[in-house]
C-alpha cells in the first residue's frame, strides 16, 4: 500500500501532518490566552476596576478613580492587542529591523532619522500632572499583565520576541505616527518635484492645485535620485504599514437638534485610514470619578480620540493642512559636518544610532548579523531625511514639520477633551494642540453643534511649501502659526448641519494660508445632499438617517464624468452594451453592480491613456519615474473629467480628428477597448454578469503573516465590497496583478452618536474585531457585518 502511493504518504508526513500539528498549537496556544467576560482587578494603591465585556468583548470599565481607569485601558489593551502594541513602538522608534531582519533597516533608518521617539520626549516633559498621570497608569496597567506571564500572542513565540516594559514615552511615540500617518502634504510635494523634471509647468499645475509659488521655483531643485529615495520611503511606508498616502481622510458631520426628535444634536464620524487587521481602533467605555467617556481609543493610548462622555460628543477629519516642508541644504565643500545659513557656515548637529538587525527568518538557519551604525544628522530646519545610513543620496534635504518641535502639547488636548462639558470647554481643550491639524466636529446634549480646526499650521515669509525650499534662505523659513482664534471654526450655523470630508473649509476670504491640497467636494457634496434630503421630508432625524447616509456609495464624481464616457460613438456590440449599460447608471457602486466594475475598470485605463502616456519613457530612470508615473495612473476621477475638456488641451485634443494619437475620442475608445478586454479575462463574456464585488475585494492585512506564504489565508481577511474613491463609503483600491482591485484604504471605524437632555445612543462598528488573537472569536467577528453596513450599540451602562 505504501509503495503503490509513494506521493501521497509524502505529502502526509511532510506538508498535511506538519500543517495539521501547527494549526493545532495554533488553536490550544490562542485559547490560553482569552479575556474573562468580568473580573476585577486590583490597583497598586488600593483601588479596583471592574471590566465587564459586551458580547463583541468590548469592555466596559468601572473605578471610583479616573487614574484607574486608566490604569485599566493599559491592562485590557495589553490583553487584546499585545502584539500590535509590540509593532507600534518598534516602528515608531526604528527597531522593526530586530526582529525582522534586514529588509527593515533602510524603514528604521528613516523613522530614527525622524526622531518620533526623541520628539514624544520633549512632549511627555512638557504635559501637566494629570496628562502625565494617565499616561503611567496605562503603562503600569500594561505591565501589570506583562508581569502576570499570561501566554503571549502567537507571533511573540514565531520571532522569539520577548516584550520589555511599556513606558509613557512608547504611548507618545505613536501618537506621532498617528500624526505622520495624516500629514500626508510631504507625499505631495515629493510628487510636486519630480513631476517637475518631466511635465509642464502647465501640466504640474493641473495635477498640484494652487496660487504659482514662483519663488520656490526659483530655488535649486532635489536631484532625481534624492526624491526617489525619499518617494520610496513614504511609499513603502503607505503599503506596508498603511501610514500616509494621498487618499487618508475622514467623514464627519452633526445635525442640530432642532431637526431631531428629542432636541439633542447628532453626530456621525469614520475615520478614512490604511485598512489591517486589526484595527488601529479600539472601542472602549470609560467609567471613572469624574471621567464618563464611550468611544474609539487608538491602540497605544489611554484616552478616547473620538467620542462621548453623555454632555458633548466630538469627532474629526484631516484637514489636510501643509504642515511639512522640504528644505535644500548647502554643505561645506571643505567640511561636511558644516551648512549654510544666512551666509555663515555653521555645525550640523550629529547621533549616531545602533539599529540591531535579526537574521532572516527562520534565525535558526542564518547567522547572527552585526548591529547597524548610522549617523543621524539635523540642521535648523529639521531632520535630514535624503540621509539613508547617514549617507546622503543626491542633494541633502531637511524636514520641517509641526510634529517635531519640541514641547508638543497635543496629548493635553486629547486627555483634556475628554472632560469638556459645553463649546467653550470643548474649544479651549484644543488651545495647546500641535498636530496633527484636524477638523473637529462638535455636538451637545442641548442641540448645539459646532466645527473648530485645530493644530499648528505655518505662516510663511515667502513661498507656499508646495516644493522644496532653499534651506540656507531664512527668508524661506516659518514665521510663526496661525493664531488659536483664528483658526476656522463655526458655531450653530443657520443650515442647522455641519459638513467635513476633507473638502476646504474656508472661503477665498480667510487670511491664511492652510494647503493647496483638498479633498475633491464629491464626498461632502453627497453628505449635504442626503442631509438635506432628510431635513425636506419633514420627519425628524435619526441615528438610523445617519446610518444610511454613512454607508452610501454613490458617486458624484462619476455621475458628473458620465456623459464625457457616454458621448462615444460605439464601434462594436461589446462597446454598445457597455455604454448603454453606463446610460442608466447612477453612479451607485454596490459590490452587485455591473456599472461599477465597467466604470473602474475603464477609469483606470483611461487615466494610463491620458497621463502615464505623458512620461517620455526613459529606461535608465525608469526607478526613478515610477514614483511620478504611479502619481498620474492614480488620478481622480474629477481630474480626468477635467482632462478631457481641458481647453488649454494638456492631455488630449478634445476636437482632434480621431485619427490624432491625442484625441480625446480616441483615447476614450482605446481605453475601453482594453477595458473589456480585462473584464472578459477576469469575469468571463457576459457582461450583465459582471459585478464589480466579484473583482473588488477589501483586504485587511496582518503584519507580518500576510507578507508570509502559508500563513496569509488564517491571519488576514478579504471581503468583496463595493464603493469608490469618491463615495462616502470610500474605497481607495489598486490593482494588484490576478488579485484584482484591491481596498487597502477605508473607514476604519463608524461611529453615530445622538445626545439628549435624558441620555444619549451610540452606534459603532469596527472594521475588523476587538481582539488581535487569532483564536479570539472576535479577532476579524465584525469584518462581514461592517461590509454589510450594521450597527451595534455600546451601552455606558452601571457597574462599580
Amino acid at each position: 500500500m505504501e509503495a503503490a502511493f509513494p506521493v501521497l504518504k509524502r505529502f502526509v508526513l511532510f506538508v498535511f501532518l506538519p500543517l495539521a500539528l501547527l494549526l493545532t498549537g495554533l488553536y490550544v496556544y490562542g485559547r490560553l490566552g482569552l479575556p474573562p467576560r468580568e473580573q476585577t482587578l486590583q490597583v497598586p494603591g488600593g483601588g479596583t476596576v471592574k471590566i465587564v465585556r459586551d458580547e463583541h468583548g468590548v469592555p466596559r470599565l468601572f473605578a471610583n478613580r479616573d487614574e484607574d481607569v486608566y490604569f485599566a485601558m493599559g491592562y485590557v489593551q495589553a490583553q487584546d492587542r499585545l502584539w500590535q502594541m509590540e509593532l507600534e513602538r518598534r516602528l515608531a522608534s526604528g527597531r522593526l529591523s530586530e526582529i525582522f531582519g534586514k529588509d527593515l533597516l533602510a524603514q528604521d533608518s528613516w523613522m530614527r532619522t525622524l526622531g518620533l521617539r526623541q520628539s514624544a520626549q520633549s512632549a511627555y516633559s512638557a504635559l501637566s500632572g494629570p496628562a502625565r498621570s494617565s499616561l503611567t497608569a496605562y503603562a503600569r496597567g500594561v505591565n501589570a499583565w506583562l508581569s502576570e506571564r499570561h501566554p503571549l500572542p502567537f507571533e511573540f513565540t514565531m520571532f522569539n520576541v520577548h516584550p520589555g516594559p511599556w513606558t509613557e514615552i512608547d504611548s507618545l511615540a505613536w501618537s506621532k505616527v498617528f500624526a505622520l500617518d495624516l500629514a500626508g502634504n510631504l507625499d505631495q510635494e515629493i510628487g510636486k518635484a519630480a513631476a517637475t523634471h518631466y511635465l509642464l509647468p502647465e501640466q504640474v499645475q493641473f495635477f498640484f492645485p494652487g496660487k504659482r509659488d514662483t519663488s520656490s521655483e526659483e530655488a535649486p531643485t532635489p536631484t532625481l535620485a534624492s526624491l526617489a529615495s525619499l518617494g520610496t520611503f513614504a511609499h513603502n511606508l503607505h503599503l506596508n504599514w498603511q501610514i500616509g498616502g494621498r487618499e487618508v481622510g475622514s467623514n464627519a458631520w452633526v445635525v442640530s437638534g432642532r431637526y431631531t426628535l428629542g432636541g439633542g444634536a447628532l453626530l456621525a464620524n469614520d475615520p478614512h485610514l490604511g485598512l489591517q487587521l486589526p484595527s488601529i481602533w479600539y472601542p472602549v467605555v470609560q467609567h471613572g470619578d469624574r471621567l464618563r467617556t464611550q468611544g474609539m481609543s487608538l491602540v497605544g493610548l489611554p484616552v478616547v480620540i473620538f467620542g462621548q462622555n453623555g454632555r458633548i460628543a466630538w469627532g474629526g477629519t484631516s484637514m489636510m493642512a501643509d504642515v511639512q516642508d522640504l528644505a535644500i541644504e548647502r554643505f561645506d565643500p571643505n567640511d561636511p559636518n558644516r551648512y549654510l545659513a544666512d551666509g555663515k557656515w555653521v555645525p550640523v548637529e550629529q547621533d549616531e544610532e545602533q539599529i540591531a538587525v535579526a537574521p532572516d527568518f527562520p534565525a535558526f538557519l542564518h547567522q547572527a548579523l552585526k548591529p547597524v551604525q548610522i549617523e543621524v544628522r539635523h540642521t535648523r530646519n529639521g531632520p535630514i531625511i535624503s540621509d539613508l545610513r547617514g549617507k546622503a543620496i543626491g542633494q541633502p534635504v531637511a524636514l520641517r514639520w509641526t510634529a517635531l518641535q519640541k514641547g508638543d502639547r497635543s496629548y493635553e488636548s486629547m486627555y483634556a477633551v475628554s472632560y469638556a462639558e459645553d463649546w467653550t470647554s470643548f474649544r479651549e481643550s484644543f488651545r495647546h494642540y500641535v498636530a496633527p491639524a484636524l477638523n473637529m466636529l462638535y455636538a451637545d446634549r442641548n442641540g448645539n453643534i459646532g466645527y473648530l480646526g485645530i493644530g499648528q499650521i505655518p505662516i510663511r515669509q515667502q513661498g507656499d511649501g508646495s516644493l522644496p525650499e532653499p534651506g540656507w534662505d531664512s527668508a524661506f523659513a516659518w514665521q510663526s502659526y496661525i493664531p488659536f482664534d483664528a483658526m476656522p471654526m463655526q458655531y450653530n450655523p443657520p443650515e442647522g448641519y455641519i459638513v467635513s470630508a476633507n473638502d476646504r473649509p474656508v472661503s477665498d476670504s480667510y487670511p491664511y494660508f492652510i494647503s493647496n491640497d483638498w479633498a475633491p467636494p464629491a464626498r461632502a457634496d453627497r453628505i449635504k445632499q442626503m442631509l438635506q434630503h432628510a431635513i425636506a421630508s419633514g420627519h425628524p432625524l435619526t441615528i438610523k438617517d445617519m446610518q444610511v447616509i454613512q454607508t452610501d456609495v454613490v458617486s458624484l464624481s462619476a455621475r458628473h464624468l458620465l456623459p464625457q464616457l457616454t458621448a462615444l460613438a460605439p464601434s462594436d456590440a461589446d462597446e454598445r452594451q457597455a455604454l448603454d449599460l453606463l446610460r442608466n447608471w447612477s453612479g451607485n457602486m454596490t459590490a452587485s453592480s455591473t456599472q461599477a466594475a465597467i466604470f473602474n475598470v475603464w477609469t483606470r485605463h483611461l487615466a494610463d491613456k491620458l497621463f502615464g502616456d505623458a512620461l517620455v519613457k526613459d529606461w535608465t530612470r525608469r526607478q526613478q519615474q515610477q514614483y511620478v508615473r504611479d502619481f498620474l495612473e492614480g488620478a481622480r476621477i474629477d481630474q480626468i473629467d477635467r482632462a478631457l475638456t481641458d481647453e488649454h488641451a494638456l492631455w488630449c485634443r478634445p476636437q482632434a480628428l480621431e485619427t490624432d494619437e491625442r484625441a480625446c475620442r480616441r483615447l476614450l475608445r482605446v481605453s475601453l477597448d482594453e477595458a473589456l478586454s480585462e473584464l472578459h479575462k477576469r469575469l468571463g463574456g457576459n457582461e450583465t454578469s459582471w459585478h464589480w464585488g466579484a473583482i473588488h475585494h477589501t483586504l485587511y492585512a496582518h503584519q507580518p503573516f500576510s507578507n508570509i506564504k502559508g500563513l496569509s489565508w488564517i491571519f488576514e481577511r478579504r471581503v468583496e465590497s463595493g464603493g469608490g474613491p469618491d463615495c462616502i463609503d470610500v474605497s481607495g483600491f489598486y490593482l494588484s496583478g490576478t488579485d484584482g482591485y484591491v481596498g487597502a484604504f477605508g473607514p476604519s471605524s463608524r461611529q453615530l452618536i445622538e445626545l439628549g437632555p435624558h441620555g444619549s445612543q451610540y452606534e459603532y462598528m469596527n472594521s475588523t474585531g476587538q481582539s488581535g488573537n487569532w483564536m479570539n472569536p472576535h479577532y476579524a467577528d465584525m469584518v462581514l457585518p461592517f461590509m454589510r453596513g450594521q450597527y451595534f450599540s455600546l451601552e455606558m451602562g452601571g457597574g462599580k
